[in-house]
């Protein structure tokens, strides 16, 4: 198996070098390794753009959830259509906005936008937390597949430390292109391994019959249906919910979180980096929504009744049911439980690179050079992209193969607190009337409630001081919920009395070439009202309060007094039924609306755009030359 394995991952790498050679040798300019000249594929996009939205339901732990909750963690997948349709809100006008302002980074865009240097700077830390914490987070998950796939074979710490040799030697030959090559290859391969191994899977643990009769569970789980709208406990820590976590609002507030996502940094930046049309539309509706969505609520449960079944017989919990699940694939099939391990461990790979690599890119172009470096070559930035890309993933390997607990509190920030940038693109994108005064308002606020509803904040508290009453989601609903919820009501508070004057008026500038050169197509008022009342009604019944009816909708339908055997659970059913609306819901407001296409026309010129200047040479702030000179000795 180890042998196997290990050949398997070898062509990975093997196709991995063979792209970053490619792209190498074809790179236009050295500056093109930090962004690809800003000309990447649309199919790159596509494809790279749901893989790493898969990486939210962090893969190596998906299926283990699964077999723990059933159906009632299953429901959180509904939220890869709510984290499209976010997507199509802000991805295009992102797009439309930095070709005006020849930004070429989401920090340079927002950071114009609101002439702020402190949103510039919380979105850097937002990506310290994406590229290294994170990155070390999945990079730990990495070794550990690897190691309770061959039974020790693979080391935990040698696994950790080759598979981010491996990944920046690539990084660092091809660049920003090779890396989205790599990962929209490697989703592509991830849904198509998935579904031969949910066959497979079917077969050799008769997880049809499985499902049939429902998933196994720990006492006090209900794997068939959703514990209740909304559960009044202290959190996780504090109290056990009764039932399971996986509410409605836990469903729906995760679904924000994983929206995070694409508000992040390095999301905004391989939209900004892709040679854009149909891709944004293409990804978010027929692949996200569609593909994604639908390979993981059909399929997901087929992995996760046989884990289930494969925990009842494993002695060593939740990860000896996993190796267990790998034992018994591979007696059946040894090729096809190595076909499962590269799954996993490819979803984890493609995040990882993704992660690191943009990180990178990111803080040469928007920090480093312009501020730290300001009189490098053309060369010296490669150098420089390089540089700081080793940095990473040695503070990423230390994190993943020595501090892994440590790594995985501060992860769980991540999400959250990218999913705070709401209110900034809304401003960015469509309401020019929220100024620079409400958003960091709303900011500090929805920092606050994220950072004292998840580990980090907690234990340091509690450390420090008295213990709170509450633990990690209280009354189950995510961090990412309680900091948006405060987070509008002081940013929407503050927006009131901060109308007007000339910071509105830069602003504004940017929405009026939006009205004149990239008008949308919603219809009239009725049409109007249609598509975001759907919407609205779509995010009630698949994620919000109106979830619960599918526990019973379909098993014991309203009004009849009648029992229906289906002989799957009403609640899966429901999952099924609500997802085919969903994607037509992502289609009509991405495509028939053209919120999510760029017309062809798009070369004329926007009143903001600045002057032509020198390839990373901006003014650095007074207060940070100063800084520099005294760090320096100069």
């Amino acid at each position: 198996m180890t042998t196997l394995l290990l050949a398997l991952l070898g062509l990975l790498a093997a196709y991995a070098f063979y792209l970053a050679a490619v792209c190498s040798r074809r790179s236009r300019a050295p500056e093109d390794h930090l962004d690809a000249g800003q000309r990447l594929p649309g199919w790159a996009y596509a494809f790279a753009a749901t893989g790493v939205t898969l990486a939210v339901f962090e893969p190596f732990d998906h299926f283990r959830l699964l077999a723990a909750y059933g159906y009632q963690y299953n429901e959180t997948v509904l939220g890869l259509i709510l984290v499209a349709l976010c997507a199509a809100l802000f991805q295009k006008r992102i797009w439309l906005a930095s070709r005006i302002t020849a930004s070429r980074t989401m920090g340079d865009l927002l950071g114009a936008y609101y002439a702020s240097p402190a949103i510039r700077l919380y979105l850097l830390a937002v990506l310290f937390l994406f590229s290294v914490p994170l990155a070390a987070y999945f990079l730990g998950q990495a070794g550990d597949l690897l190691e309770a796939a061959s039974h020790g074979g693979i080391a935990r710490l040698l696994g950790i430390g080759g598979i981010a040799v491996f990944l920046f030697l690539f990084s660092a030959i091809g660049g920003w292109r090779a890396v989205a090559f790599v990962v929209a290859g490697l989703a592509l391969l991830t849904v198509v391994l998935m579904m031969f191994l949910a066959g497979v899977a079917a077969a050799v643990f008769d997880a049809a019959a499985t499902i049939h009769g429902g998933i196994p569970a720990a006492k006090g789980i209900l794997t068939d249906s959703i514990p209740g709208v909304v559960q009044f406990t202290r959190g996780i820590g504090k109290e056990v919910p009764a039932g399971g976590i996986w509410t409605t609002t836990a469903a729906l507030s995760f679904a924000m979180a994983a929206a995070g996502m694409v508000m992040s940094p390095g999301f905004g930046f391989l939209g900004i980096t892709t040679r854009a049309r149909s891709s944004f539309a293409l990804s978010q509706v027929w692949i996200t929504a569609g593909l994604a969505a639908g390979a993981l609520l059909f399929l997901g449960p087929v992995f996760g009744a046989a884990m289930a079944r494969m925990a009842a017989s494993a002695a060593a919990g939740p990860g000896g049911a996993f190796a267990y699940f790998i034992d018994r694939l591979g007696a059946f099939d040894l090729f096809a439980a190595a076909c499962f391990v590269v799954m996993i461990a490819g979803s984890l790979i493609l995040a990882i690179s993704f992660l690191a690599a943009s990180g990178a890119s990111i803080f040469t172009l928007e920090f480093l050079g312009p501020y730290l470096l300001p009189g490098l070559s053309s060369g010296g930035w490669r150098l420089a992209a390089r540089l700081t890309l080793a940095g990473i993933y040695a503070l990423a390997t230390l994190l993943a193969g020595f501090a892994p607990a440590g790594t995985a509190a501060a992860s769980s920030l991540t999400l959250s607190l990218a999913a705070q940038l709401f209110p900034a693109l809304l401003g960015l994108c469509w309401l020019p009337w929220i100024s620079r005064s409400a958003v960091l308002s709303g900011l500090i606020a929805g920092i606050i409630l994220v950072v004292f509803t998840e580990p980090p904040g907690l234990i340091l508290f509690e450390g420090l001081f008295v213990p709170l009453p509450w633990g990690r989601w209280p009354f189950t609903i995510h961090s990412a919920a309680w900091g948006l919820f405060f987070n509008l009501g002081v940013c929407l508070i503050v927006a009131l009395f901060t109308k007007s004057g000339e910071e509105r008026a830069h602003r504004k500038g940017l929405h009026e070439v939006f009205r004149r050169d990239h008008r949308l197509d919603l219809g009239g008022p009725t049409a109007r009202g249609a598509k975001w009342s759907l919407t609205l009604l779509w995010t009630f019944l698949a994620l919000g309060p109106g979830a619960i009816l599918g526990n019973s909708f379909f098993s014991r339908p309203m009004l009849s007094g009648t029992q229906v055997s289906l002989g799957v659970p009403s609640l899966w059913v429901w999952q099924l039924v609500l997802w085919i609306p969903g994607v037509l819901i992502v289609w009509w407001l991405a495509y028939f609306s053209r919120m999510a296409v760029i017309d062809r026309e798009v070369a004329r010129e926007g009143e903001l755009r600045p002057p032509p200047r020198a390839f990373g040479r901006p003014a650095a702030p007074r207060w940070l030359e100063l800084l520099v000179a005294r760090l320096s000795g100069k």
